[in-house]
């Protein structure tokens, strides 16, 4: 008799690029650029800490969905809160 293997659940979760540490370095170092940072407010990203991605996202105004996550969602508030504060 010949025994049939039964299907993997799919997973819940699946990383994608979007959520990868090389891609939250781009969105902090566009954000720099943007807004003209010295290379010293984005030292942390060399070692991604979790406070450190916090403090920044307050003292900038960023949105920790759009910053960690790649959430467009998350840089639409971004955008919005940056142009009703100017």
């Amino acid at each position: 008799m010949k025994r049939t293997r039964k299907a993997k659940p799919a997973p819940t979760w699946v990383p994608d690029a979007a959520s990868s540490k090389e891609a939250s370095r781009t969105r902090i170092a566009l954000i720099a650029a943007e807004r003209g940072l010295a290379n010293a407010e984005t030292a942390f990203a060399g070692r991604l800490a979790t406070g450190d991605f916090i403090s920044f996202s307050m003292r900038h105004n960023i949105s920790m969905d759009w910053l960690l996550c790649g959430d467009l969602k998350g840089l639409l508030r971004t955008v919005r809160a940056r142009r009703s504060a100017a």
